[in-house]
């Protein structure tokens, strides 16, 4: 068996989650998924590898270094304090791309068609639209390039009719929601988009 790190080549849960600016609990889900590499102490205290927390850091910092063009996500929120708190919890994970606060629905929707979002994070009830059919159009328009929806819901009740009223794109997430887990949603979604991207480009050159 191998022996485990020095302690000074690890640190807690917690510690990775401040280098990461992530919640104490997105660190203890990438444990689990494999994306931090931790040890236990024998008295049971889970301590990580600084090394995979500097990997994951870099990789963070190279998804928007690897875009053309910045990623722009708009945040569709009705409070201001709710929209201000998941910017501010996204933003710092995402430091290539541009990150805005739409407070307004009528507002949001003429933002999205002049400024053209990637990416649009936005609650389920915002006064004056219908989100499903928003949602639909959207994506339904949004063939020829790629866009990732979020809608954030603030109870699991009532969860299968809205997914059922939702296209299989976008993605419903529960608040409360930490900036950590929409920034893992969109990175891969940004790096999902690269890969088409490049590969569509391959196709042209060849032609």
């Amino acid at each position: 068996m191998n022996k485990p790190p020095f302690p000074t080549s690890t640190c807690s849960p917690r510690e990775a989650a401040r280098q990461l600016g992530v919640s104490v609990r997105t660190a203890q889900l990438w444990v689990e998924e494999g994306r931090l590499q931790a040890w236990k102490t024998p008295g049971g205290h889970r301590r990580i590898l600084l090394d995979s927390v500097a990997r994951l850091r870099d990789e963070q910092l190279r998804v928007g270094r690897g875009l053309e063009q910045p990623c722009h996500v708009m945040i569709l929120h009705e409070d201001p304090h709710q929209g201000s708190a998941l910017k501010d919890g996204v933003q710092p994970l995402l430091p290539d791309c541009s990150v805005w606060v739409v407070e307004d629905g009528y507002e949001g929707l003429i933002q999205i068609g002049e400024r053209r979002p990637e990416v649009l994070i936005t609650h389920l009830m915002v006064s004056g639209l219908d989100m499903f059919h928003m949602v639909r159009a959207l994506l339904a328009h949004a063939r020829d390039r790629a866009m990732l929806i979020v809608v954030l819901v603030d109870t699991d009740a009532g969860r299968s009719e809205i997914r059922a009223c939702l296209p299989d794109e976008a993605v419903i997430v529960r608040t409360p929601v930490d900036g950590g887990e929409l920034a893992a949603l969109v990175r891969a979604f940004l790096r999902n988009w690269r890969k088409r991207s490049t590969f569509s480009g391959g196709l042209e050159e060849g032609r």
